[in-house]
């Protein structure tokens, strides 16, 4: 590496003395290793040999070059390009963000803390949308309203955008659907499942790999059940809204659905059960036998029974013991506590 100051600059030129040509870097670092990602220089962030064009990594080479945001293609995200963030519509001269900082003096605080000045800053979330996806939530247009409820992290790793193939998901659901109904089933799938979960993962010989805009379809992808529930839950009607917690008698409640698992990164496919002898602390605390469920009530009711039944007592009826805490076999003068003692 070569560094030198320019006569009419106060701001070191690096150049790298590796590559043909001694080029010019896009950094003034002094203290950087040309060995390494120009812009991160991460630890673990060796360039290979020869080094590329921009001396950059394959992580920073997809980073906006203003801000570091993750993009698809390395350009400009669209809030440097003064676009917002949701709708790539450009957005309205808006003063700086410093001017919106308020200090207010000791003496005039209305609390009893007299002693500090408080700073009130401006909201800065916001400031990459335009007005009409800032209102898209209580907006009349249902397609704003939908894409607003993406999360801001999900759209921010689809490259500050909301992909083409989200928007014609949500065109068509809009026709069978509500834009409520579509908002509560984006905010209940990322909260429930992908809230805390990678939104990027590569693919190898044992699993598929996925990304961003995955993501963003699944959230929206409507539920593999033919009893049109929301993932094993049925919609209260108008006329009656306490009947918003039922199960789904076709998919059970969402147990029949093949949803996609949450899996770790490091399990893929459960295998068979370990014999007891093999098993970890763990495994031993966490195991749990396979059981038989009950088949009563359109495949609600979910209690163990035992074979050769399919059905628990009291979806089969049975009568009651003398003991009255109990159901019997009606081919047995008692239940099985009675009989015992």
């Amino acid at each position: 590496m070569s560094a030198f100051l320019r006569p009419s600059s106060d701001r070191a030129v690096i150049r790298c003395d590796q590559c043909p040509g001694r080029p010019v870097l896009s950094t003034h670092r002094e203290e950087t290793d040309t060995r390494r990602c120009v812009r991160c220089q991460g630890e673990h962030r060796w360039l290979a040999q020869p080094h590329p064009d921009d001396h950059l990594c394959a992580v920073c080479r997809r980073e906006c070059p203003g801000c570091q945001a993750p993009t698809s293609n390395g350009e400009r995200c669209r809030a440097c390009r003064d676009r917002c963030r949701t709708c790539a519509g450009p957005l309205p001269l808006r003063p700086e963000y410093v001017s919106g900082i308020t200090h207010v003096e000791p003496g005039k605080r209305r609390d009893r803390r007299r002693k500090w000045v408080r700073t009130y800053f401006p909201r800065s979330w916001d400031r990459d949308q335009c007005d009409a996806c800032q209102t898209a939530a209580s907006a009349k247009d249902p397609l704003r309203a939908v894409l607003a409820a993406l999360p801001d992290k999900l759209v921010l790793a689809c490259g500050g955008g909301v992909p083409p193939a989200v928007v014609d998901l949500v065109r068509d659901e809009l026709q069978r659907h509500s834009a409520a109904r579509i908002a509560a089933r984006v905010e209940r799938r990322w909260w429930q499942s992908w809230a805390g979960r990678p939104l990027r993962r590569d693919g190898d010989a044992h699993r598929d790999g996925y990304g961003p805009d995955d993501v963003a379809v699944w959230l929206l992808t409507p539920t593999a059940c033919n009893g049109r529930c929301e993932d094993g839950w049925l919609l209260a009607p108008p006329e009656r809204p306490d009947r918003d917690d039922e199960p789904c008698p076709v998919c059970r409640g969402g147990w029949l659905l093949s949803a996609r698992r949450e899996e770790s990164d490091a399990d893929d496919d459960v295998a068979e059960p370990k014999p007891a002898a093999a098993r970890s602390l763990a495994d031993a605390v966490s195991y749990r036998p396979p059981i038989q469920e009950c088949a009563g009530r359109g495949g609600t009711c979910g209690r163990p029974v035992t074979s050769p039944h399919t059905q628990c007592p009291e979806c089969l009826d049975w009568p009651w013991c003398v003991c009255r805490r109990r159901r019997r076999n009606p081919g047995r003068a008692a239940c099985p506590a009675c009989s015992a003692g």
